[in-house]
């Protein structure tokens, strides 16, 4: 089975700064979404059609940031794409197939959060490792039993396509074809990503940034 894009992660120094550039951009208010124990981050949502979403992701200052996701994240200058994710319904066949290409398996790992209605939400995630191009190569979740957020939180636009940039991008088409996982790739001088977004009219291009690249959860 092809395994297509979940969601975008576009991290933000601040979430109040996240939330208001992607009010400015989308003209729709991102819902709040809730803490990441451990990562020392919190998010806010935003539907992108019917089974992709956005995830901006911000430190969370009511936790111990030491070493932790959120504060790399504090040191942006500027929002910027993070990374990806691609679903699978499948976790362990995926680890077991990955670690017979010679990739490091990291998971499944379970992970919840608490919404602010109190609801508990539980997923879980593979990341992959022994590669060389860190932020282009997703990330896995299987959302569970937990109902997919593209449903659940404001609709702001319609994703259009991911196109990840490498100079490598023969040995990144290969990575990525091994997985099983559907993406344009292009040639480039540095590592990017941009995702386009139909908002409208128009078309919204979210890129990453030189200080989001590679940046490590």
């Amino acid at each position: 089975m092809t395994l297509t894009i979940d969601h975008l992660m576009w991290g933000a120094p601040d979430l109040a700064l996240g939330v208001a550039e992607a009010q400015k951009l989308f003209g729709v208010e991102p819902a709040p979404g809730g803490a990441h124990p451990g990562l020392g981050t919190r998010n806010a949502l935003l539907g992108l059609g019917d089974s992709v979403y956005l995830e901006i992701i911000a430190p969370d200052p009511d936790q111990d940031l030491r070493g932790t996701l959120g504060k790399r994240l504090q040191t942006l200058d500027d929002c910027a794409l993070v990374t990806w994710a691609a679903g699978c319904g499948d976790l362990p066949a995926l680890a077991n197939s990955s670690a017979a290409q010679g990739l490091k398996v990291r998971g499944p790992i379970r992970a919840q959060r608490q919404t602010l209605s109190g609801d508990l939400l539980e997923w879980e995630l593979l990341f992959l490792g022994g590669h060389e191009f860190p932020s282009l190569v997703p990330f896995f979740i299987d959302w569970l039993q937990t109902p997919h957020p593209a449903t659940q939180n404001p609709p702001a636009g319609q994703f259009l396509e991911l196109v990840l940039r490498s100079p490598q991008h023969a040995e990144l088409a290969a990575v990525l074809k091994g997985l099983d996982v559907s993406v344009r790739v292009e040639n480039a001088a540095a590592p990017e990503l941009e995702a386009r977004i139909q908002v409208g009219g128009a078309v919204i291009a979210l890129t990453s940034s030189a200080q989001t690249v590679g940046l490590s959860f």
